[in-house]
């Protein structure tokens, strides 16, 4: 039976659906005014470069064009070979950061040259805006490619032809990060990521010609919000989530995996 037009439920769930809408239409107004109109790609025309496209997420990207027959060229850093003459702070903010100047400053002037345009990613993390102890390095190496992302954005504003994509996961299932775990409470709210999800995400965002901001799970989203509040309720959301201490964990679970490895692989060798 159908529901009054002045019962509760109805009056909840129209309201629901105008706001809703209305989300949607907002945002539909923000990505054209932001952004401007999508810019035309033709796949087969395309060049895509891909920086860490050995491993991970770029390696992912990388692979995904491949198979639609888009050109690669994949861009890596050897961080074994940098490592002995550098320290591990300075390979972090090499591959974190100065790899997307590096890569902005090669093709950014043929992109605005060739009159077709292009899309510049980068890819940064939801660390870069909440820091994060014992991870001082990569958060910092992070917040540093939302700033130069930002400033270059706003830079190109008179270039719609040229697209920007800032990237801002939280934790992936990737290798780096596989040795981090948090409890089931905490890993609801904030579940990890699959790299092979965001990585289509990215694709399609620029096979269809649009800048913005790629921020995932949802509550990636709204991450940023969180500096707006006292620190006192800052500090506590961190610390109940678990950012600040993930680090410190991470060694310690690492071993607890090692020795059960160990352990079982001493019980099928007796068995």
């Amino acid at each position: 039976m159908a529901a009054e037009y002045d019962s509760t439920s109805f009056v909840l769930t129209s309201a629901y659906a105008v706001v809703v809408t209305m989300c949607y239409l907002l945002s539909s107004v923000n990505q054209r005014w932001a952004y401007g109109p999508p810019r035309e790609v033709k796949l087969l025309d395309e060049v895509v470069v891909v920086t860490g496209g050995m491993t991970g997420l770029g390696r992912c990207i990388a692979e995904i064009y491949a198979m639609k027959g888009v050109g690669v060229a994949v861009m890596d850093i050897n961080v074994k070979e940098e490592g002995e003459n550098e320290g591990s702070t300075m390979i972090t903010y090499r591959v974190n950061t100065i790899s997307h100047f590096n890569l902005a400053s090669l093709f950014l002037r043929p992109l605005v040259a060739n009159g077709t345009g292009g899309t510049l990613v980068t890819v940064s993390s939801i660390l870069g805006h909440l820091g994060a102890s014992n991870l001082t390095a990569y958060t910092g190496s992070k917040a540093s490619a939302i700033a130069f992302h930002t400033s270059l954005a706003a830079e190109l504003r008179d270039h719609p032809e040229i697209k920007t994509l800032l990237v801002t996961p939280g934790q992936l299932d990737t290798a780096m990060f596989s040795h981090i775990k948090l409890d089931w409470f905490r890993n609801f709210f904030g579940p990890v990521l699959e790299v092979r999800e965001l990585a289509m995400k990215i694709v399609n965002t620029i096979n269809e010609g649009e800048g913005g901001t790629i921020a995932l799970p949802a509550y990636a989203s709204w991450i940023a919000w969180q500096q707006i509040l006292p620190k006192a309720v800052q500090n506590w959301l961190k610390r109940w989530s678990g950012v600040d201490t993930a680090a410190i964990m991470a060694p310690k679970q690492q071993a607890t995996t090692k020795t059960q490895i160990r352990d079982s692989e001493s019980e099928s060798e007796s068995d």
